[in-house]
């Protein structure tokens, strides 16, 4: 099983087995640090390229949830959270964003597209809701919000699965959402996500 997260900060479940996990990034030569929640101070892995094993990283943070945090002088932070150590192959590829860049348009285009989820939504329109929460996505990944819709729509659903794995996505980019970590206990995953590891979401090519 192989499973890619394209500078996406977020929650992924792995399954027993063998396992590594593989970290590029634009530019390379990114800090690649490993702490667990209650741990003020992290551990250094290594540079970008790198591969480690899950096993290894099972060992170090004693089978905790993990958290990797991609950094570089002159690039806002990206933070990886990995609740579930086990078996599979995890691709993190990171295009880090310069401090500094303005993104405003591509965020007030996000915003658009995601009143128009939440009207369809309420509408009990799911289809069209998810499409305008992918285009939300395409124009801004940073917001959390749209995340949290994908995954009340997936409740909606049914789709415990697919909605846990939204709302991971949710709080990787906004820890201290309460809401969130209440939907995920009704979904019977974990919130353990560091109230102080806020996340970004994937840059632009």
């Amino acid at each position: 099983m192989q499973r890619r997260l394209s500078a996406l900060c977020f929650a992924l479940p792995l399954f027993a087995g063998c396992a590594s996990v593989s970290i590029t990034s634009k530019p390379p030569g990114v800090d690649v640090i490993m702490s667990v929640p209650g741990q003020e101070n992290g551990k250094l892995l290594g540079k970008t390229p790198l591969q480690q094993e899950m096993a290894e990283l099972s060992k170090l943070s004693n089978k905790s949830t993990i958290v990797l945090t991609l950094k570089r002088a002159g690039y806002r932070n990206q933070n990886f959270v990995i609740p579930n150590l086990g078996g599979g192959k995890l691709e993190i590829e990171a295009n880090m964003l310069p401090i500094g860049s303005d993104d405003s348009a591509d965020i007030n285009t996000a915003v658009r597209f995601l009143l128009e989820a939440e009207r369809q939504i309420i509408d009990k329109n799911f289809k069209e809701a998810l499409k305008s929460l992918e285009k939300s996505r395409a124009a801004n990944p940073n917001i959390a919000a749209a995340y949290t819709f994908e995954g009340t729509v997936y409740m909606l659903q049914n789709q415990t699965e697919k909605a846990r794995e939204a709302f991971y996505k949710a709080l990787a980019l906004d820890p201290s959402d309460t809401e969130v970590r209440a939907l995920l206990a009704e979904t019977g995953a974990s919130a353990d996500v560091p109230a102080g590891g806020k996340g970004k979401a994937r840059g632009k090519k």
